[in-house]
């Protein structure tokens, strides 16, 4: 593990059945969580809310399994992982491929307009428009920084794919 304090926290919980320390830890890592699974949901914040709360009581529940060979965001978000895959199988969405959207529209700029960094709207919506695979890769090395490896780790995917 390379964050010491998350060992000091997650000792706490493990050892004292400490509930302060494990808010501390959701606390820390629930806006990661949130915010990648708004990115796959495409931005519909009752089911972020409700895979959010379900990964969280998985970690719960599963931390005295948590080895440190990992860091505990990776381990977190291996879950988070997991709990959207079986999401989507039982909603019966495509995970892997999904079609852009009939509404998708491209934006021209004049040849002498300067284009403009995209606000986190249209970053946003952008995002949206890939498929689910591609949504779980960049959300992971983009806004969660994590390398190639640590995102195969996480998904399972091959480094190639990713």
């Amino acid at each position: 593990m390379k964050n010491p304090e998350d060992i000091l926290w997650v000792t706490r919980v493990l050892l004292f059945n400490d509930n302060r320390a494990y808010t501390h830890l959701m606390d820390k890592y629930l806006p990661h969580v949130h915010r990648y699974f708004l990115i796959l949901t495409k931005g519909n914040s009752a089911v972020s809310d409700d895979l959010t709360q379900e990964t969280f009581i998985k970690v719960w529940q599963g931390l005295g399994g948590f080895k440190q060979i990992t860091s505990l965001q990776n381990w977190i978000l291996k879950i988070a992982f997991n709990t959207f895959v079986s999401y989507a199988r039982k909603e019966k969405k495509e995970v892997f491929l999904e079609p852009l959207d009939d509404e998708a529209k491209a934006y021209e700029i004049a040849d002498d307009e300067a284009p403009q960094p995209p606000d986190e709207d249209a970053l946003h919506r952008a995002i949206y428009r890939l498929g689910t695979k591609e949504r779980e890769c960049v959300t992971l090395f983009y806004l969660e920084e994590k390398k190639i490896k640590e995102i195969v780790k996480i998904t399972g995917y091959s480094e190639g794919s990713i």
